[in-house]
């Protein structure tokens, strides 16, 4: 009798520890879901102050909608990774960095591409100017009353030039870039404001064309830096002398120590 009262009791006061750990349980998840609903609720993490920088082609309204973020929006439903990806996702913006300042502030640092050069794609019949960033990458389609005082690269051709939104390795076209990379160093006599158009052909390699002259420039499909700074001197000599009005063509692809200048006698 005493071992069986005994163990009811123990019964009884195994089942009670268990409820009261259950109501501790239910008691502390009451506690925090109305913490939560407050919280939520709460002025305290209103977004009061959203601060973005950097943005030129894209627009501050484009930046909120892809972060998500609205003045007067609850900060602690904003998820800084998720908003990041959907920004860097546009495809004029390189990187973003984003800076959450507990409770109410936010800022957004957006880096875009810089527009470097035109590049006129051709898809079947049909062709399509694109930017180009300095890294030589492609970066959005250009549409209209958007700038077009670019040195435009010609000769590209969507399936066999282009892979992953950058020119293959190795062809015409990177070698187009690399050219106006050069240019871009800022020499007087050839800077990139100078050049027209840079047409990039798999037979004859460069083709040069300046803003202001007529005549094609024959660069063929190496030592292109070198050929640059060649043409540069033969540039020099020919507005010296007042010749180059009377060039036809200039075939830096002629000899690998000589420069062809049709038109027009040089010295060297």
């Amino acid at each position: 009798m005493g071992t069986g009262v005994k163990q009811g009791n123990n019964g009884r006061l195994l089942l009670r520890n268990s409820l009261l750990v259950m109501a501790m349980a239910l008691a502390a998840a009451a506690i925090l879901w109305l913490t939560g609903r407050w919280l939520l609720q709460s002025d305290v993490f209103r977004l009061s102050d959203i601060r973005i920088t950097g943005e030129q082609v894209t627009t501050e309204r484009q930046i909120l909608d892809l972060a998500g973020l609205q003045q007067g929006g609850s900060l602690l439903h904003f998820d800084a990774g998720a908003a990041r990806a959907r920004i860097e996702a546009h495809p004029w913006v390189e990187r973003v960095e984003i800076t959450t300042q507990w409770p109410s502030a936010v800022e957004i640092a957006v880096v875009e591409y810089q527009p470097f050069a035109l590049v006129n794609v051709e898809t079947g019949n049909k062709g399509h100017l694109y930017y180009l960033s300095r890294s030589g990458r492609l970066v959005a389609e250009m549409v209209e009353g958007q700038a077009l005082d670019f040195p435009v690269i010609t000769g590209v051709n969507s399936d066999r030039d282009i892979e992953a939104g950058a020119f293959v390795k190795g062809s015409p076209a990177e070698l187009a870039v690399h050219l106006l990379q050069v240019a871009a160093k800022g020499n007087t006599v050839l800077p990139i404001q100078a050049v027209s158009e840079i047409h990039a052909d798999r037979e004859r390699g460069l083709i040069l064309y300046l803003v202001d002259r007529p005549f094609p420039i024959y660069f063929g499909a190496d030592r292109v830096q070198t050929k640059y700074y060649r043409l540069v001197r033969v540039l020099e000599q020919l507005y010296a002398k007042k010749l180059v009005d009377a060039v036809k063509e200039i075939r830096m692809d002629y000899l690998d120590d000589k420069v062809l200048v049709t038109g027009a006698q040089i010295d060297g």
